[in-house]
């Protein structure tokens, strides 16, 4: 079992981001499974039934994520619930749009990836952006000079 160190970090990786990544997971879950749900049951086609999904589990991130991952910041950054939710969502969007959404496009129209594999793909690229921008922004604890 990894040891963890008082610094926050298991091995190399801070346990932030380990929680993160297991929230991510779920989110992975809710995205891929209403991804196929609108597109393959319902018909809608991919391109909006994936704005639909990565909505949806940017919502669902976004609770389990205030909640556990920075459930120790949320009240230290001054910011009410619902101004944290815009906040993660407009991070966690531009980071959906700018990895997970470009990536589908780009590898299903472009070089012929099958959709659910270019999704996977794109997942994989926005969560570092994801990450970095609610870390340093949605959660940034507010100083006691009232800035940020």
């Amino acid at each position: 079992m990894a040891d963890i160190k008082p610094d926050g970090k298991i091995l190399f990786i801070p346990v932030r981001f380990i929680k993160f990544s297991i929230v991510g997971g779920s989110g992975v879950l809710v995205n891929m499974g209403m991804l196929y749900i609108l597109t393959e049951w319902i018909g809608i086609h991919y391109v909006i039934s994936a704005v639909a999904a990565i909505e949806l589990s940017i919502i669902v991130n976004f609770l389990l994520n205030d909640i556990w991952t920075w459930g120790d910041r949320k009240d230290l950054t001054g910011s009410r619930f619902f101004t944290r939710m815009l906040k993660y969502n407009i991070s966690a969007a531009a980071a959906a749009f700018t990895g997970n959404f470009i990536t589908l496009i780009v590898l299903t129209e472009l070089f012929g990836v099958y959709y659910i594999f270019s999704n996977l793909a794109g997942i994989a690229v926005g969560v570092l952006i994801n990450f970095f921008l609610n870390d340093r922004w949605t959660y940034r604890i507010k100083d006691n000079y009232g800035g940020k």
